[in-house]
């Protein structure tokens, strides 16, 4: 099995109008700080394109001053939609715009995020991440006749993104668009296919660790809610990074493993967004093994590197049982703290599913 340019994370919409090009909500920019508290649809434009099969999430308008950081920037609040139609993905992409359409650099996207408040993930009780992407991630594809994720029509989904500006160009009234490829065919996909993403900083929080001098261990475990097959791998490091591994402790084995072909400086240029792991269905987990993801890092520097450390994988996963993916409960203590932690914009750091950022 192939992937074209990989996959990051993977997301499934059920989304499709049977009229062209249909606008479901487009706001005027207002007061981010009024939205805080809870999602808001009041920045986020929904559109169907049935002639091109394309489902376009598009966040704003906001303006972005030259060399201006994420921090300095009043974010857009968190978002939250609903799908369209019942709809399986087989391919998405992130852009940017600004007020007249015209091509804004990728390089204003510090991460674009998707996510599902009504499921569960595959190892944590928290909201299914479903698709990622930052200025590094390229167009992703799958075989759309094998392999598509499923949305159902009328689900939530939030979407939370960060930008800034590195450049030396003002833009003004840009829009950040996620443009996802859907089919709406009862007969394939052959297979349902669901993102899930493991951290060695779950459960809930920042992301980020700090690397003092010498070698740097991080790693958390866990066992799956069901069983299924991993079609594919892939993960997200920063500089300095020797390995990461996803292991089966139960069994004591390493299902995958990446070692970064970083410089005599420690870059790491890039992590593969999503390798083919096994065959047919994939390589089988099981609620009954535990599994552990793990990060190993060298910091050769003498000195401490603050927030210096990350340590995700993200993959895709077939369920052995046909049928809808477990939900979330919301009154499971740690999925109300990782909600309460993305409405209130605590989510500064990538993802699992983002391509490899150097810091």
């Amino acid at each position: 099995m192939r992937f074209s340019n990989g996959l990051s994370g993977v997301v499934v919409a059920s989304l499709l109008l049977s009229v062209p090009a249909v606008r479901a909500q487009e706001h005027e920019h207002g007061d981010a700080a009024d939205h805080a508290g809870a999602p808001s649809s009041d920045f986020l434009t929904i559109e169907t394109h049935p002639e091109r099969e394309e489902w376009v999430l598009s966040l704003g308008p906001i303006d972005l001053p030259a060399h201006t950081s994420h921090h300095a920037l009043q974010q857009l609040p968190v978002q939250e939609g609903r799908v369209p139609f019942d709809m399986t993905v087989d391919a998405y992409r992130v852009e940017a715009v600004d007020r007249d359409g015209n091509p804004v650099p990728q390089d204003v996207i510090h991460h674009f995020n998707l996510l599902d408040p009504t499921d569960r993930e595959l190892f944590l009780p928290i909201m299914r991440r479903v698709f990622a992407a930052s200025h590094e991630t390229p167009p992703v594809s799958v075989p759309e006749v094998l392999l598509g994720v499923p949305f159902e029509a009328d689900d939530r989904f939030l979407v939370v993104a960060m930008l800034h500006n590195p450049t030396d160009r003002d833009y003004d009234g840009v829009h950040v668009r996620m443009v996802m490829n859907y089919n709406r065919s009862h007969v394939t996909p052959l297979y349902r296919m669901y993102p899930f993403h493991l951290d060695v900083m779950f459960p809930i929080g920042s992301k980020a660790f700090d690397l003092p001098p010498g070698r740097t261990s991080k790693s958390w475990e866990g066992s799956p809610a069901i069983a299924g097959g991993i079609v594919g791998m892939g993960g997200h490091l920063h500089d300095h990074a020797e390995r990461l591994e996803l292991i089966d402790v139960t069994e004591g084995r390493v299902l995958w493993r990446y070692e970064p072909d970083s410089g005599p400086d420690g870059h790491v240029d890039k992590v593969p967004v999503l390798r083919p792991l096994g065959r047919g269905i994939g390589f089988p987990i099981y609620p009954s093994h535990r599994y552990r993801v793990e990060v190993t890092y060298f910091n050769p520097t003498g000195e401490t590197i603050v927030d210096g450390g990350m340590g995700s994988v993200a993959g895709a996963l077939i369920p052995f049982e046909y049928g809808r993916w477990p939900a979330a409960d919301p009154d499971d203590p740690i999925y109300a703290a990782d909600y309460a932690n993305v409405i209130s914009g605590a989510h500064g750091t990538q993802m699992a599913g983002e391509t490899a950022h150097s810091r």
